[in-house]
């Protein structure tokens, strides 16, 4: 049966062989020498030329000029005694003078000044060279000047801006001193001491140099005194900034404090700002508490303190009795320019049984008072603080956990922290620190536990330098923790065994049936792929071969 089969698909190849010749032969006479027409190139197209523009000026109707008949030999300007090319821009001051000298091989017929667009002089030399100089009256501003130079072959333009500057510069100031222009108000109120002069500067050529003057007078001691002090900024930027330190008015006595502006640009013209600044104190001053230390083993306690005063610090004191006037000064300050607006003390109180509270007085400028009385427990600054981490203190394994925290603040001369059972019992002890006496402890131990001894507590016992002992637990319930036993499963092989049974007849004639469908599919693939154009042109004796053919070879398919 298989030897039958076979002899069968041999038979098909060969017929089907033949049909492919035949389709070839049909082919040919339908497309009519397409295949030729493929392998022949296609008509030669060759881009149009591109023509050029003559982009040079074209002057009239006459014939080509020879530069040394045409052109200007020398044409030279200078604006105030400064050389400007032509197309440059240059700044002036009121009123500038302008020079031009201008030598041609011809004779100049015509020059002609003009200025934003209009004749301002005009000149008819008739000679080969020729000078001028005059003064330009303009407006403050830009200005656009051209130098026109006729002869009787050539016209040139030689042009140049001319930005006249008449006017000094100008600042725009900020904040305290929110105003604009040249105007200013006779005082400004503010309620701080220390300021920053501040704004934008303005000008049409540069400023050169911007001086800052503060002048202030004061009483101290019944005694009238005054000062000044003064700031030079040379060559600007268009910003500027810079601090001044006013006089604050004292308790008994007025100061005043007098700010002078000066700016001055390239051609020394000034423009000068001038006012008053008035500082008012309404705000009392602020006591800042940072830093309690008790000092084993002396009973004392360190403070470390801050104050400020927006306007001015005038005295720090502290006192252990009830009158706040009494105490020890740590600062006085009574020349008003030598008040700070912040400052940080530290300072040792006693402590006792039947120690006073210790109180802290801040007085400003203008005498309101700032008190701050505060009563030390030197047994609750030496207790330390206990802080267990809940999220990182876990079980390791069924029988080993990590405790982690810190324990900070007092004084800590031990620490050890332990593993409890359910009943009571300790399981294990682990000493994070002994012997010496700190601030803090970091903890991250790893203790013993049991099993079926839960829950587990974990506990901390931190000792004070007193010798006081503070202690803060946590409870732990029963680890889930599971051990995953390893199966080994079988690998798949990386190679099949091929099955050696025979394919059954169905099988292989429809596996036969298929590979002939493949052969007839690449056989008819070059005929039905064949140019658009050749097909349009195909005989009807081709079609009707082609149509015959189609028929024999599905005929023959089935039959088989």
């Amino acid at each position: 049966m298989t030897l039958c089969i076979g002899t069968i698909d041999m038979t098909i190849r060969t017929i089907f062989n033949s049909i492919g010749m035949l389709l070839v032969l049909v082919n040919s006479a339908i497309g009519g020498g397409a295949g030729v027409m493929l392998g022949t190139p296609g008509p030669t197209i060759t881009e149009p030329g591109v023509s050029h523009i003559d982009h040079s000026p074209i002057l009239g109707q006459t014939s080509s000029i020879s530069s040394d008949e045409a052109h200007i030999e020398q044409l030279a300007v200078t604006v105030d005694g400064k050389h400007v090319d032509s197309g440059g821009t240059i700044t002036t001051a009121d009123d500038p003078r302008l020079v031009f000298n201008i030598t041609s091989q011809s004779q100049l017929s015509l020059i002609s000044l003009r200025i934003d667009g209009g004749v301002y002089r005009s000149y008819t030399p008739n000679t080969t060279s020729y000078s001028q100089s005059l003064t330009l009256e303009l407006q403050p501003g830009s200005h656009q000047v051209v130098l026109v130079t006729k002869t009787p072959t050539d016209v040139s333009e030689y042009d140049l801006r001319i930005i006249e500057d008449s006017f000094p510069p100008t600042m725009e100031f900020s904040k305290p001193i929110s105003v604009s222009g040249a105007s200013l108000e006779k005082s400004y109120e503010i309620d701080r001491s220390r300021v920053r002069i501040a704004g934008t500067v303005h000008d049409r050529s540069d400023v050169t140099k911007i001086t800052i003057r503060h002048t202030y007078r004061y009483t101290n001691a019944e005694e009238r005194k005054s000062g000044h002090s003064q700031t030079i900024i040379r060559n600007p930027n268009e910003s500027i900034s810079w601090p001044v330190h006013l006089i604050p008015p004292q308790q008994t006595s007025t100061a005043t404090n007098r700010i002078t502006i000066m700016l001055y640009d390239k051609f020394d013209q000034i423009r000068q700002y001038e006012f008053r600044l008035d500082v008012s104190d309404e705000a009392q001053p602020e006591i800042n508490i940072t830093d309690v230390e008790p000092l084993y083993p002396m009973s004392e306690v360190r403070v470390e303190f801050s104050v400020k005063d927006v306007v001015g610090i005038r005295s720090v004191r502290t006192t252990r009795t009830e009158d706040s006037d009494q105490g020890r000064n740590l600062l006085l300050a009574l020349n008003p320019t030598k008040q700070p607006i912040t400052a940080e003390f530290t300072h040792r109180f006693e402590l006792s049984e039947n120690a006073s509270p210790a109180t802290l007085v801040a007085e400003d400028a203008s005498g309101q008072e700032e008190v701050v009385t505060r009563k030390f427990n030197y047994s609750a600054l030496l207790s330390p603080e206990i802080r267990i981490n809940s999220q990182r203190t876990q079980f390791d394994t069924e029988r080993q956990l990590r405790a982690v925290g810190t324990i900070s603040d007092g004084k800590i001369e031990r620490v050890r922290v332990e593993t409890v059972a359910a009943n009571g019992t300790v399981l294990d002890i682990q000493t994070v620190h002994d012997n010496t006496v700190v601030s803090r402890v970091t903890m991250n131990e790893t203790l013993r536990t049991g099993t079926d001894v839960y829950p587990i507590r974990v506990r901390v016992r931190a000792l004070d330098a007193t010798g006081t002992e503070h202690i803060n637990s946590t409870t732990l319930s029963q680890p889930a923790i599971q051990t995953q036993a390893e199966t080994a499963s079988p690998q798949s092989p990386t190679e099949q065994r091929t099955d050696q049974t025979p394919p059954q007849n169905s099988s292989r004639t429809t596996n036969g049936t298929q590979s002939v469908f493949e052969e007839i599919s690449e056989l008819l693939t070059p005929s039905f792929n064949s140019d658009t154009d050749s097909a349009s042109n195909s005989s009807p004796i081709g079609l009707v071969l082609l149509i015959g053919t189609v028929a024999v070879c599905l005929f023959l398919i089935i039959r088989l």
